[in-house]
């Protein structure tokens, strides 16, 4: 994608019910060209975090404490907490947002797929992301009511994918071939993912990849997959989508065996899991 042909806001908002900090659906693209565009002092009542994919600045949290922001790096605006962020007044700044509303930011959270502890991280974004990006745009704009639960999916579920690339990142395998291959893993959402097709990309044999990656890793290459598989199917059936779906959109042959793998993993079937969560 050519950033000259961004605008200076191509944006969405939305809303799911009619609390906006609660509801609240809106992603977009973002042109920051002068220093009236920094945000000093600045709250809101729900979630939002943001791509940079051109320009740098400085984030300053609440503590007064000041962090560099520049391409490549996500940055979160956390529900309540007070913040300010400059940018530089060269007009490179774009950045692409995604902002939930506070329940699902709760949520996510509390299940460990994004990590609040850090406002500004970097990431290992690839270019596909602005597809994704601009996908996601375009399907909020046109979306009916009732099709904004769905695309609320795809949103929490692009920012998983933001968020777990920081945690490559952060993990710092020393072996490129890890990172690329937890990155195609999570990639894929069907329990019928062959973890052979991993090892092929990394250009090595089955076994040994096995053994680099539970070496790095700490668990095996399939307990990996199925532990991000689960993690999705945590967020779906807290976002209130049937566990039958949740179990197809998954790629399992039928709800008995994705009830079977899920309890085997969380040590309750989702129903029970769901009652739990949601006391």
């Amino acid at each position: 994608m050519n950033y000259d042909e961004i605008k200076e806001n191509d944006v969405a908002y939305r809303c799911i019910g009619g609390d906006f900090d609660q509801g609240i659906l809106s992603c977009g693209f973002m042109r920051k060209r002068t220093a009236d565009r920094s945000q000093y002092d600045f709250k809101i009542g729900y979630y939002s975090c943001f791509l940079i994919l051109q320009g740098s600045g400085r984030f300053i949290s609440r503590d007064g404490t000041v962090i560099p922001m520049q391409a490549g790096d996500l940055v979160q605006r956390l529900p309540e907490r007070l913040h300010s962020t400059e940018i530089e007044p060269n007009g490179e700044w774009i950045e692409f947002y995604i902002s939930v509303g506070y329940p699902v930011y709760d949520y996510l959270n509390t299940l460990g797929l994004i990590n609040s502890d850090k406002e500004v991280q970097a990431t290992q974004v690839t270019g596909d992301f602005v597809f994704d990006f601009v996908a996601l745009l375009k399907n909020l704009k046109g979306a009916s009511d009732e099709k904004l639960p769905y695309l609320l999916m795809r949103a929490q579920e692009l920012m998983i994918r933001l968020h777990g690339s920081v945690h490559y990142t952060q993990r710092e395998h020393n072996d490129p071939r890890v990172s690329k291959a937890c990155q195609l893993i999570c990639g894929s959402n069907d329990i019928h993912y062959d973890i052979k097709e991993a090892a092929a990309a990394v250009k090595m044999g089955y076994e040994n990849f096995r053994k680099l990656f539970k070496a790095a890793t700490g668990v095996s290459p399939h307990r990996y997959h199925i532990e991000h598989i689960i993690k999705q199917a945590k967020m779906m059936l807290l976002s209130g989508l049937p566990i039958k779906h949740v179990a197809d959109s998954l790629g399992y042959a039928d709800i008995y065996s994705f009830t079977k793998q899920f309890t085997k993993s969380e040590g309750m079937p989702p129903g029970r899991y769901i009652r739990n969560r949601l006391r």
